[in-house]
């Protein structure tokens, strides 16, 4: 069935986006960086939504224009609703114009039923990972939770819900076990972690929306990452929240720094933030001493005047 899929998404590629202008081509901010990557969140690409395609086609291009870059982080919500066309046309784009590793997080709109996605739970699931396997480097054996090695120094860890919870997650005891002891692991050998994950934990932005957050299971991934002895950043999207002027978008927690990516697709209006603009994601650049996150609108191809820095 995927032949058919992938029809659909050639058929796509020549339609839904063209694209306007060359992008220069860009680097980190110094030269010596040990790892850079781009994290998105909530790309929201939809099957009648002409303005997110051009969004998108003209975001992966800028991304691809970083001649640094390792890979790209998708934090989940890539599609509106989960449907064949969205998937088609988010990966028609991406495998046009992408060149660069990819790591997918799913998020409540990629696998959970609704009134425009008829269907179960593991239907849903079953058919984002045929796309991503098809289309990614990264092959997946259909856990919506694994941990990646990167140049031996550094860990991605990726967490998921196992299950239709609405806009909460529902973790199991195998996954947070796993989660436990992948952290240990990365504690023995003295990497650094980036989790990711399109939930934040409960109380982190509650403000922004009080029940945008993880669920019931929050408290133990707190009391977890907390008791791991090494330096983790964690990064949630989820809550379509800006950027503000003191920066509340970053919290630091002693070995745990949370990180709120403002969503790419949709503009970032629930809460107060004073900027909403969508269209923007985060550079990381990891550097001896320090992890430099750089905010960048990437389908307009320019830095913001936002940045944060993290001390390893």
């Amino acid at each position: 069935m995927i032949w058919f899929y992938k029809l659909i998404a050639f058929i796509l590629a020549l339609f839904i986006y063209s694209p306007a202008s060359e992008i220069a081509s860009y680097s980190t901010y110094e030269e010596n960086a040990k790892l850079t990557f781009t994290v998105l969140s909530d790309v929201h690409l939809e099957g009648n939504n002409e303005e997110r395609f051009n969004l998108f086609g003209e975001g992966i291009r800028d991304i691809n224009a970083n001649k640094s870059n390792d890979f790209i982080v998708f934090l989940g919500d890539n599609t509106m609703n989960g449907q064949v066309v969205e998937l088609s046309a988010f990966y028609s784009i991406l495998d046009k114009y992408n060149t660069i590793d990819t790591y997918m997080v799913t998020g409540n709109h990629d696998l959970c039923p609704s009134d425009y996605n008829v269907g179960e739970y593991e239907d849903l699931r079953d058919r984002f990972f045929k796309y991503e396997n098809e289309y990614s480097k990264t092959q997946y054996d259909d856990s919506v939770y694994y941990s990646v090695n990167i140049h031996d120094k550094y860990q991605l860890i990726v967490l998921g819900s196992k299950s239709d919870a609405g806009i909460q997650e529902d973790l199991s005891d195998t996954q947070l076990i796993w989660l436990e002891n992948e952290l240990k692991s990365a504690e023995d050998n003295g990497k650094t972690v980036f989790l990711f994950n399109h939930y934040p934990l409960n109380n982190t932005w509650a403000d922004v929306w009080s029940e945008g957050h993880i669920g019931e299971d929050s408290d133990r991934v707190y009391e977890i990452l907390k008791n791991a002895q090494t330096k983790i950043l964690y990064f949630s999207g989820h809550l379509h929240m800006g950027f503000y002027d003191d920066k509340r978008e970053v919290i630091f927690d002693d070995n745990v720094t949370f990180i709120n990516v403002a969503g790419f697709g949709v503009d970032n209006d629930i809460g107060d933030a004073d900027i909403q603009h969508n269209g923007t994601g985060l550079q990381v650049e990891v550097y001896e001493n320090e992890i430099l996150i750089r905010v960048r609108n990437f389908a307009k191809h320019e830095w913001m005047d936002i940045e944060y820095k993290v001390n390893i």
